[in-house]
Parts: C-alpha cells; sequence; structure tokens
C-alpha cells in the first residue's frame, strides 16, 4: 500500500509538472498543495535563491494563485535559510525561523528540504507540521518529490531566460524608434524611461542628469505600481548609488534590502569624450543583474549618452570659434608663464611669479591668491605668500626681453616682493597651518585627491565663517613627479563675482606647470644643502681624525708617564715616613705624594677614554647599582652636608647591562654635582621606568641644586678635556656618555641657570 501511494504521489506531481496551459509559477503553487494534502501539512513553502548572492529572494506558498512574493532571507537564517547553506535537511521551531518564513499559526516543527540540481541549489522546500516533527515516512515521501520540484524550477528559469530575451529585443525595438526621430531632450528622456518599466526590463527607472554651466540638473522616472510603495527610499538609494557610478565612471550594482522586500539596483553612468552627464539607474528583482538584462542596460546607456552628447555637440557648434580663440589666448598666455617660470630657480622669487601671474592685469583671472607648501613631517599645509589685486605689480618683462608672447617672459622686482610679503593679506595666510584633512578643509583634500577642487559657495578664507561673506572658492595641487608639493587657493572675494569655468582650467593647467618649478627649484636648494653637510661632515670627520690622533699620543705619553710618576710616588712616601712630621722637608715629600696621586688619578681617566671598553652583559637591578653608587660617593656628601633625597619604584627596574660600568656613570656624574654644589645643598635621585623608541627602558634622574650650567659651556660638557674645575681632567661626563651610548641610552639634560640642573639617563632593557 505504502508503494501504491507513492506511486500515485509522483504521478499526480509529474501530471501538475508537465501541464500545459498554466504558469510555471502556479504549477509550484499545485505541487506545494499536493504535498501539503497528501501529507497532512500545516504549511508547505518553496524558496528560490538569487543566483549570484547568498540570499533567499523568492516564496511560494501551496495553493496560491502563482505569483512570487518577495522576501530576504540570508543564508545561515532560520530553517531555509540554514539548509540552503548546509545543503542538508534542518529541523527547527517556530521560534528559530526568520520573520518571512513563518506559515499558519497552527504549525509547531518545521522541516526545510533543499531542492538540488547535480551540486546545484536551485531551492529550499520548507514543510510546516502541526505535530512536534514528521515521520521519517513522511519526510522519505517528500524527498521523492524533489526532483519534480527541480525540474519545474529548471522549466521556470528557462521561461523567464525566453521572457528576459523578449523584453529585451522589443526595449531595444523600442528604443531605436524613439532615438530615430528628432525629440528634444525634455520629451525623450521620460519616455525612455517609460520604456524601461514598460518593456520589463525594470520596476523603477530613474535617469538624472547631472546640473552644468549651462542648465541645473533633472530627474526623469517611470515606475510600476508594485514599487510604489517603496518608492521614497529607493530614490534615496538611486542618489547614493548613481554618485558611485559617476564618481567611479564605471556601471555600479548592488542589492537593496528593504522592510519586507528585496531589489536589485544597476546605475550606468552617461558620458560621452570624458565628460559627465548623468547616471541612469534601474531597480527590479534577481534577474536584472544577469548578463543579458546587464548587457541591456549597458547598451541602453550607450544609445542614451551618445543622444546626449549629441544634443551637447549641437549646442555648442555656435560658440566654437570663440571658445578655440580664448584657448589659443590662454595657451599662449600659459606658454610665456612657462618661460617666467623656467628663468629662476629662486624659490621665494618662484612663488611670488606664481601668484601675481594669477592676480595682475587689467582683467585678472582672480581676486586673491594664497600658496601652501606641503610639510609631511608635520602632516600640514603651511602658508608661505598670500596676494591680492591690490598688491600684484603688472609683471614687466626684463630688460633686453622680447615681446613676442611665445618667446617672452614676466619678472618682478625685489622691492616688489618686499610690498607683497608685506601686506596684512599675507601676514594671515603666512601664520595659517592647514591640517593635512581633506574633511577639514579643501586645501588638504586638493592635496590627498591629487585634483582640482572648486566650491561654489565658500566662506572667505582667514575670517570668521558666521560673519565672513560667502564667495567662490578653488584649490588646484601643485604636482610633480606623481608627489604634491603644494596646493594654490584663489577666490574672488573682493569683486563677489563667480569663477568662470574657463578660469578654473586655466589654473589647473598652470598650477601644472608651477608644480615642476617650484620642485626643481626645492631640489636645487636641497642640492646646495646636501653639498654643503658634506663639506661640513668632511671637516667634522678631518677634526674627529685629528683628534683621535691627539688621543692616541695622550695615551701614549700618558702610558710613559706612569712609571716615572709611580717611582717618584713610592720613593717620596719612603722619604716622608723617614722624616718628622713637624719639618719643612716633610712637608715638601708628602706635597709630591699627593701630587702624584692626583697625576695617576689623571692619566688613569686617560687612559680610561682613550682604550675601546667592552661591556660584560649581566642582569642587574638599576635600584640595586644606584644604592652601591651611593655607599662610594657617601663621605664626600656628608662632609659637605649634602641632602639626599631617593625615589625608588617597587618593581625591581632589571636590563641587561655592565653593573660596574653604569656605576661609573653615576659616581661621574654625581662628583660633578657635588664640586657644583656648596654646603647644605640637596642631590635627589630617582628610579623609574620609562619608554625609549617603543621599547620598554629605566630612568636614572640625578638632580642637584648647584646653580645649573652656564650657557655659554652647556654644548660642550661632553667634549673631552672640557672642564671648569682647576683640577679637573674634562674626562668624566666623557666617559659617562660613552658607557651610556654604548649600552643603547642617552643622556639628556634639564638645565635651570641658578638654581641646578637633571641628568636623566635613560638605557633599554634589552629584553
Amino acid at each position: 500500500m505504502a508503494a501504491r501511494k507513492v506511486d500515485n504521489l509522483l504521478v499526480q506531481a509529474l501530471l501538475i509538472a508537465q501541464s500545459s496551459g498554466r504558469s510555471h509559477q502556479a504549477r509550484l503553487g499545485s505541487l506545494l498543495r499536493l504535498a501539503a494534502r497528501s501529507l497532512g501539512l500545516a504549511s508547505a513553502s518553496l524558496f528560490v535563491p538569487d543566483p549570484s548572492e547568498p540570499i533567499l529572494t523568492q516564496r511560494y506558498i501551496a495553493g496560491a494563485t502563482g505569483i512570487a512574493q518577495r522576501c530576504a532571507i540570508p543564508f545561515d537564517i532560520g530553517c531555509a535559510g540554514r539548509a540552503a547553506s548546509q545543503r542538508i535537511d534542518v529541523f527547527c521551531t517556530h521560534s528559530d525561523l526568520h520573520p518571512e518564513e513563518r506559515g499558519g499559526a497552527e504549525a509547531i516543527g518545521y522541516h526545510s528540504l533543499p531542492v538540488l540540481d547535480d551540486d546545484r541549489l536551485v531551492g529550499v522546500l520548507v514543510l510546516g507540521s502541526a505535530d512536534a516533527s514528521l515521520s521519517p515516512a513522511s519526510l522519505a515521501l517528500c524527498r521523492k518529490l524533489l526532483p519534480v520540484f527541480s525540474l519545474t524550477l529548471a522549466a521556470l528559469a528557462a521561461a523567464e531566460q525566453a521572457q528576459a530575451s523578449g523584453r529585451i529585443m522589443s526595449l531595444l525595438s523600442g528604443l531605436g524608434h524613439l532615438l530615430g526621430s528628432p525629440t528634444a531632450a525634455g520629451t525623450l528622456l521620460p519616455k525612455i524611461a517609460r520604456l524601461c518599466t514598460g518593456s520589463g526590463l525594470a520596476g523603477f527607472a530613474v535617469i538624472r542628469l547631472t546640473p552644468n554651466g549651462r542648465s541645473r540638473g533633472r530627474v526623469f522616472k517611470s515606475c510600476q505600481s508594485s514599487f510604489r510603495q517603496d518608492l521614497e527610499a529607493l530614490l534615496d538609494v538611486e542618489q547614493k548609488l548613481s554618485a558611485c557610478a559617476l564618481a567611479a565612471g564605471a556601471t555600479r550594482t548592488e542589492q537593496v534590502v528593504l522592510a519586507g522586500s528585496g531589489y536589485r539596483a544597476l546605475s550606468a553612468p552617461l558620458g560621452s569624450n570624458g565628460s559627465t552627464m548623468g547616471a541612469l539607474t534601474l531597480f527590479g528583482g534577481p534577474e536584472l543583474l544577469s548578463p543579458e538584462h546587464i548587457d541591456a542596460a549597458g547598451a541602453l546607456a550607450r544609445l542614451l549618452s551618445g543622444t546626449l552628447a549629441e544634443a551637447i555637440c549641437k549646442e555648442r557648434v555656435a560658440s566654437l570659434d570663440s571658445e578655440n580663440e580664448k584657448k589659443l589666448k590662454e595657451l599662449s598666455l600659459l606658454y610665456r608663464l612657462s618661460n617666467t617660470m623656467l628663468s629662476t630657480i629662486k624659490l621665494n622669487k618662484l612663488i611670488h611669479l606664481t601668484l601675481t601671474a594669477l592676480t595682475s592685469g587689467p582683467t585678472p583671472f582672480f581676486d586673491r591668491a594664497m600658496l601652501f607648501l606641503t610639510n609631511e613631517r608635520s602632516g600640514s599645509l603651511v602658508g608661505m605668500l598670500g596676494v591680492t589685486t591690490e598688491t600684484s605689480p603688472p609683471l614687466s618683462i626684463p630688460q633686453g626681453g622680447s615681446e613676442d608672447i611665445l618667446s617672452s617672459r614676466w619678472d618682478i622686482t625685489e622691492g616688489e616682493m618686499e610690498a607683497q610679503r608685506d601686506s596684512d593679506f599675507c601676514r594671515k595666510v603666512q601664520g595659517k597651518r592647514l591640517q593635512l584633512d581633506g574633511t577639514l578643509n579643501i586645501a588638504s583634500q586638493a592635496v590627498l585627491e591629487k585634483r582640482l577642487i572648486y566650491i561654489p559657495d565658500e566662506a572667505v578664507i582667514g575670517a570668521d565663517p558666521a560673519t565672513a561673506p560667502r564667495t567662490a572658492l578653488a584649490a588646484s595641487p601643485l604636482i610633480a613627479h606623481g608627489q604634491t608639493v603644494g596646493v594654490v587657493l584663489v577666490d574672488n572675494a573682493l569683486t563677489q563675482s563667480p569663477i568662470a569655468q574657463e578660469h578654473l582650467r586655466f589654473l589647473q593647467l598652470f598650477t601644472n606647470q608651477a608644480g615642476m618649478a617650484i620642485e626643481n627649484s626645492m631640489l636645487y636648494n636641497k642640492i646646495e644643502d646636501a653639498n654643503r653637510q658634506l663639506s661640513e661632515a668632511q671637516e667634522s670627520l678631518l677634526q674627529k681624525e685629528r683628534l683621535a690622533a691627539i688621543g692616541e699620543m695622550a695615551a701614549g705619553i700618558a702610558h710613559e708617564l706612569k712609571g716615572p710618576l709611580v717611582s717618584i710616588g713610592g720613593f717620596a712616601g719612603r722619604l716622608a715616613r723617614k722624616l718628622p712630621k713637624e719639618s719643612t722637608e716633610w712637608a715638601h715629600a708628602d706635597l709630591i705624594v699627593r701630587e702624584v696621586v692626583r697625576l695617576e688619578g689623571i692619566l688613569s681617566e686617560i687612559l680610561l677614554f682613550s682604550k675601546k671598553t667592552t661591556i660584560c652583559y649581566t642582569r642587574c637591578n638599576m635600584v640595586d647599582v644606584v644604592k652601591e653608587t651611593l655607599a662610594v660617593v657617601t663621605p664626600p656628601l656628608e662632609e659637605k652636608q649634602i641632602r639626599i633625597s631617593t625615589k625608588f619604584p617597587r618593581q625591581k627596574q632589571v636590563l641587561l647591562g655592565d653593573s660596574q660600568q653604569l656605576k661609573q656613570v653615576f659616581i661621574n656624574i654625581i662628583l660633578n654635582s657635588l664640586d657644583a654644589m656648596g654646603t647644605g645643598g640637596e642631590l635627589m635621585i630617582q628610579v623609574l621606568p620609562c619608554d625609549l623608541d617603543g621599547k620598554d627602558a629605566v630612568t636614572v634622574k640625578i638632580a642637584d641644586t648647584g646653580g645649573g650650567i652656564p650657557l655659554e659651556q652647556l654644548n660642550s660638557i661632553f667634549t673631552p678635556f672640557f672642564t671648569t674645575k682647576g683640577s679637573g681632567t674634562g674626562l668624566g661626563l666623557p666617559i659617562a656618555n660613552r658607557i651610556i651610548t654604548n649600552h643603547g641610552g642617552k643622556i639628556q639634560i634639564t638645565n635651570q641657570p641658578g638654581q641646578g640642573v637633571e641628568f636623566r639617563i635613560i638605557l633599554p632593557k634589552h629584553w
């Protein structure tokens, strides 16, 4: 009996799938009704996926009239979405469903079965049961129907493709008829929009023309009744999508999901010969993004672009001769400017010539011109010069120059440049620092995007935007070899007149040439600076070689003198021990001993400084090193009644270093502070963690109240043999600096003349 029931069900399903005179959508509804009735289901639905996106976009319901409902159920969401994503049977309850896949209220459990054509997903069958779940027998019977659903969906897809081809042919035929008749654009474009929706190519069509110098932007649209409920939302999407297509200069597509509806959108730019005229935007179902529909939309956009371009060309024929004459004068002027800028490599003069050419003459291009140069290190634009028509003298031809416009050049005198720099407007510009952020100002936007930016209505530069009059403003970058070296800003703040398009075009051509000239000047200045630095480096190298030779000689002399000094000191000591302390002879011998000890110390420091030191790295706690140093220097500190204050961190500050050499550094610095302070001074020592070039480090601060270092001596304290003491060698701080440098650290000084000085020894931990 079960086998007969299966056979009967399959026979009925095949009869429905092959029935003639009924649409494929109606057959799907009947197949769903057959499945629901035969298995006693509460509901039966079939979801069809988008051909290009992981989303279910159409829903067929048991017993419906054959019209698919729109939906937007992403894969992995809900019962049907999970079955579509995983390609397996999925069971879930009513609470797990996506809102758009719920059936009748009597359904409790839902089974989703993927419908496959070989390995390709063509649909998802969702069965709602009044019981907790379907029986295995019912599920097996449903799986028998899946091939029938697959065949019906394939036939539906083939039929829809054939209908789409017919609609496209009808569209192209009607379009050819429209374009073949001489019709004004204001009448033609609404007809083309209605043709797009009437032929079925789209449910909603919009033709948006961009504004230009001759006309304002206009919008032509046509909408099917099924799209009117979402009309306002679709218009918002159209504005953004058409703007993206115009910016990219290519067709853009997008999936639009609104409340309860999923649409596809396609926007193609309308343009010809590099000029942008508008965009054609179409909205429809998933079939809109099929290759056939995309090709048809592209062909429509090209034909429409050609028609619009032809209309524009007709409008421009009458003024072509005058425009060509203007261009010839413009190019001639640009050529003279090029000769002018190539006549000098002085950056200052180039900048003055550049801005004066834009604002000078009986009919200047602009009222004001400003130049900012790019400072990459600070990430800002630095104001260099500001010129107005009031401070721009007539550019003169230098003595001996030719009046021929193709060979002559202009010049500006030093006095005229000085007058421009002394103007109030120039000082305001020079005080400006514009952050290099395209969202803050159009100068930065022009630099970052490397293109001319024009704003027809902007606040006057340098004034309060709330109270200042508004005028047109343009910014054009100075580009050379792909790099932006600066930007020129212009406006008509004095006359409040608009900026003409031909002036903007001239500004762009002019700044392209000026950018190369300014970069060449900057490169020349850099070469001069590099040559000067090279000469200084060579002189410094020679000086270091001389110092090295002196150091080697001093080391040799120190080594030779140390032996005789030891002998002298030894014999003097013996004499002192044999002579009575009250005698004059004992005093002389004792003086010899003390001087020998002092000289031996000097020679030891010279030998220590001249030889190459080796660092014995060990793990050492910086706090312990400082404490050991204080134990060594405590007696002389107590003798001079120096107060010591220390501040150490609770955690150990361990680093890799040579503790003995580091101790020598602190001893040298503390003894220097001791010599600088009188009786009753104060020595403050602090150890704390810090960063050095992004790495963990330790800082030791040693501050005294010794009155600080005289400013004229501050730059020489690390110079070998430089000392202000009567008995010093001038090697204590140089030795300390070399030890810290060998450890990869640095010594920083905060000097407060009349109060004291603070040494900061920063050492990396070397982890």
